[in-house]
């Protein structure tokens, strides 16, 4: 959940998780009564960065079980449908979608805006969870690094109960820039335009 190399990340309650088991994923589908009903996923056509994932969980989903449709669209398009449609997707709602956040963004239980589940006020998909929300609160509360760790660990453990989401991976931007222009000796974590010489 938190991003790795970085002081909270942890693979507490991943056991079994990050390698993934197909035939696992079916037996609990077909236990869980799954009726068929199509999985609804917007995906975003103008932004390079994330439009693959929904191609991707698509493929990873129909290995499951699950029937699924990717509806491509804008990218501001598919924001507006997220925030503003709640019903199911016979009626413009949606399942699930793909999005990428930058790490400063998910480093910690509090930061880490899907882990919020504070019901109509979280992020799309509004999830709706007393423990979670508790949980963070204990995050607020700590004092030392090794007791957000701790509770950093209880999070995660807790997310994979609930799902609220679930992290695919990381990527890392590249960039390139002619030999007679200076950037920033340590480069910004998102894209800024400032810090910029020409030598």
């Amino acid at each position: 959940m938190f991003t790795c190399d970085t002081p909270l990340a942890t693979t507490a309650g991943m056991d079994g998780l990050i390698e993934g088991n197909v035939t696992k994923a079916r037996e609990l589908l077909k236990e869980a009564g799954y009726d068929g009903t199509v999985v609804v996923i917007p995906q975003p056509t103008d932004l390079g960065v994330i439009k693959q994932l929904a191609p991707v969980a698509k493929s990873q989903l129909e290995k499951a079980g699950f029937k699924v449709e990717v509806q491509p669209m804008d990218w501001q398009s598919m924001v507006t449908r997220l925030t503003g449609k709640k019903g199911p997707p016979s009626e413009g709602g949606w399942s699930a979608f793909g999005t990428s956040w930058v790490q400063l963004d998910i480093l910690d239980p509090l930061m880490t805006p899907n882990l919020a589940t504070t019901c109509d006020k979280a992020r799309a998909g509004w999830p709706c969870d007393e423990g979670m929300e508790k949980l963070r609160d204990k995050f607020v509360r700590a004092t030392t690094l090794a007791e957000k760790k701790a509770v950093a660990e209880e999070v995660q453990t807790y997310a994979v109960q609930i799902v609220t989401h679930v992290p695919l991976g990381e990527w890392y931007g590249v960039g390139a820039v002619r030999a007679n222009i200076g950037t920033m000796k340590v480069p910004p974590p998102i894209t800024v335009f400032w810090g910029v010489t020409k030598q």
